[in-house]
């Protein structure tokens, strides 16, 4: 073996060593990637804006599309300031000053007090929508605040007192929610549509009268007139049938969960062969879900009454998504940690069990509201869209829950294992 003092020997690589150079790398994709996310969303806030200025100036008057355009702009900022924490602490560790500490105004916020300004915003922006000529200015920054709150305080609920390792980490794993998975979910979605597609064009190429139906649809699509109502009319054949629905429903509550139960949790599957511990695995999980529950929800633009629902209904599914993302967590620690395989599957079923019957009530009752404005009757989708209402209030419930039971369930574990019981 060679002397290690001979001034030919190579140099000893300590693990300790080994590990900073390993962190030195991840950090450097961490901020690149956070980088890169911030210049790409603050980019399409600008332009968005700006096309809504012009809109604005050149007509003045503001359109539902203009109104839209402001909320995306200021939702896309708002995502990118959400990732500088991410890019500031890998930096800050690239350069040797790693940040060990969160800044001490986060101590102060109460997320449990601020929570009770959501209905004040709730309402606030319902009267600035249908009031107000000046929506465009006012409702994205009250759309932005509606939206955050809840899942605010659903995350504080859900990781609270639970090992979540460095501000590095932790900013890390939302921002990878918050980018990197809405990413993947939507390259893997398009890829399933396309598919969709395909299967499609190979029943209608063998299916001459059902090209024809579809043709004679196409025509009366572009001779109405340009509205919702119209358009809704012209493909009530399409809307009503049978085997559309169950298309419909079988891809929104099988195979979207199936892939995005896969991809959420995707701040934990970056830390493989981290050791996680199963708390930590289930609050990492958690704050991943929360990043992609946000974005999903802010992207989610409307106005008046329909933008009231909307927020209303993002708080169970924002629930959904931060209890499913969670459980992966939780299930993906063990299975490194302790080789629980067979409770991966088992948990990643669970998951997309929840997230499949969340999907496929708001379908339903989605079918059964239009089947209603247009006196059809499809049958047993009616009759399930009107208990859906209630089925999706009592899933949120029971998501919420689940939520508080799990984390004072692993915060006793804590207690009980330091002995502070």
């Amino acid at each position: 073996m060679m002397d290690p003092s001979s001034p030919n020997a190579s140099p000893i690589i300590t693990p300790n060593l080994a590990k900073s150079e390993r962190l030195h790398w991840l950090s450097a994709i961490q901020f690149g990637l956070s980088a890169l996310a911030i210049f790409s969303l603050w980019s399409a806030a600008v332009s968005a804006l700006l096309v809504g200025l012009i809109q604005i100036i050149g007509g003045g008057i503001q359109s539902v599309e203009t109104l839209q355009l402001f909320m995306l702009g200021i939702s896309m900022g708002f995502c990118g300031v959400l990732i500088l924490p991410s890019a500031t602490y890998s930096l800050a560790r690239l350069v040797g000053r790693p940040l060990q500490s969160y800044p001490a105004n986060l101590n102060r916020l109460r997320p449990t007090l601020l929570i009770f300004a959501f209905p004040l915003l709730a309402g606030l922006g319902y009267w600035i929508s249908q009031n107000s000529e000046l929506a465009w200015l006012f409702l994205p920054p009250v759309h932005v605040l509606a939206i955050g709150l809840p899942v605010l305080w659903l995350t504080y609920i859900g990781v609270r007192d639970l090992p979540l390792g460095s501000p590095q980490r932790t900013s890390g794993v939302f921002t990878s929610g918050l980018t990197l998975a809405p990413f993947l979910i939507l390259v893997v979605e398009a890829a399933a549509v396309l598919a969709g597609i395909l299967v499609f064009s190979l029943v209608m190429a063998f299916n001459p009268e059902l090209a024809d139906t579809i043709n004679r649809l196409a025509e009366q699509l572009r001779a109405a007139p340009p509205s919702a109502e119209a358009i809704l009319r012209t493909l009530q054949p399409i809307v009503n049938n049978r085997f559309f629905i169950f298309a419909v429903i079988v891809f929104g509550a099988v195979i979207i969960p199936l892939i995005e139960e896969q991809i959420k949790p995707i701040g934990v599957w970056l830390l493989a062969g981290r050791q996680l511990t199963p708390a930590e695995g289930y609050a990492l999980g958690a704050l991943s879900g929360a990043g992609y529950a946000l974005v999903e929800s802010l992207f989610l633009t409307s106005s008046g009454q329909d933008w009231t629902i909307i927020i209303l209904a993002r708080i169970g599914t924002s629930a959904v998504h931060i209890l499913t993302a969670g459980l992966m967590g939780w299930a993906l620690a063990t299975a490194w940690g302790e080789g629980r395989y067979l409770r991966l599957g088992a948990v990643y079923l669970l998951a997309v069990l929840i997230h499949g019957l969340w999907n496929g009530l708001t379908i339903t009752n989605v079918f059964a509201n239009l089947s209603q404005a247009h006196a059809a009757n499809p049958g047993v989708i009616s009759q399930i869209g009107q208990v859906a209402p209630y089925a999706l209030a009592g899933l949120a419930g029971a998501s919420f829950l689940t939520i508080l039971l799990i984390n004072r369930g692993f915060r006793h574990k804590t207690d009980k294992a330091s002995g502070n019981l």
